[in-house]
């Protein structure tokens, strides 16, 4: 089971160089937590995180978004959102074994 994660905050990385860094093959097959540490989220973002999560997905991979601040009603279907970083990787941790038992 591979646990290995990258955590990105997004004062080191915004969402559009993020998109660009995972849909653009630069992404190695790690788990990603992404912590926003904005109060708000643009649609426009979140349409960016929303393709993230999918091509994450597309390759047996995680994609947390953390927040304190956002609820699921902020960001789109499809992106998990935890208030916390152990949250996340409790999450990882749990997708990594229902996807084992899919196999």
């Amino acid at each position: 089971m591979n646990l290995e994660t990258v955590i990105v905050r997004s004062s080191q990385m915004n969402i559009a160089d993020l998109h660009a860094f995972v849909l653009g093959g630069s992404h190695a097959s790690q788990h990603l937590v992404y912590v926003f540490e904005s109060v708000s989220l643009d649609p426009a973002h979140s349409t960016l995180l929303a393709q993230i999560a999918q091509a994450m997905s597309d390759q047996k991979l995680s994609f947390v978004l953390v927040s304190s601040d956002l609820t699921y009603e902020d960001i789109f279907e499809g992106i998990e959102l935890c208030p916390t970083l152990e949250e996340a990787h409790d999450l990882i941790e749990l997708e990594a074994i229902q996807r084992d038992l899919e196999e």
